[in-house]
């Protein structure tokens, strides 16, 4: 689901995606089709985005390509990588491992006592979501998958619900929060 506050354009093309993924419960090939307009989506959103925060950016250049738009989503902190709730459980476990060789190499388990398993505090889960680039690794990988769908050189696989799931969280990033205008409609405060 995409928030409230996401145009309507963006919105119409998502659920295309999302209906064409239905079918693929049908149609195995239509995998790709309904990652490809997710993408879409995706693209529409980030230029709507720009669009509506243009006259309060500084920018040597405007935006003209996909790479264009995401890296000013980057760098204006439109999307980050702690907006990412699919990626939380790994960030979450790769606290919870670094804490455990910490306990290791301090040599607390020499004496042979249980020490039970350390837990991962939001801030250092955000912490290492951050360190990870999961935004950047994520909105670029995307980015490939897209160019590669579009120029018919992709296979078939199962992914479009994945890769739809991904493309909501970034789209619901641009445009969550009072700060962000909408198209035709008003803002959710």
């Amino acid at each position: 689901m995409l928030v409230e506050t996401t145009p309507i354009e963006v919105k119409q093309i998502f659920e295309n995606a999302k209906n064409i993924a239905l079918y693929t419960y049908f149609a195995y090939r239509l995998h790709q089709p309904a990652e490809i307009i997710g993408y879409i989506a995706l693209e529409k959103a980030l230029k709507l985005k720009f669009e509506l925060e243009q006259d309060s950016l500084v920018l040597e250049k405007q935006p003209k390509r996909l790479v264009d738009y995401i890296n000013v989503a980057l760098e204006h902190g439109w999307i980050k990588s702690e907006g990412y709730n699919s990626s939380h459980l790994l960030a979450s476990s790769r606290v919870q491992q670094k804490k455990m060789v910490d306990i290791i190499k301090s040599g607390a388990l020499d004496h042979r006592k249980s020490i039970p398993i350390p837990e991962a505090e939001e801030n250092e889960i955000i912490a290492e979501m951050r360190e990870m680039g999961i935004a950047e690794k994520v909105l670029h990988a995307g980015r490939h998958v897209r160019n590669i769908l579009a120029h018919g050189d992709g296979g078939l696989s199962p992914s479009s619900i994945g890769t739809l799931q991904k493309i909501a969280e970034e789209i619901n990033q641009l445009y969550s929060g009072s700060s962000c205008g909408t198209r035709g409609q008003n803002a959710r405060s």
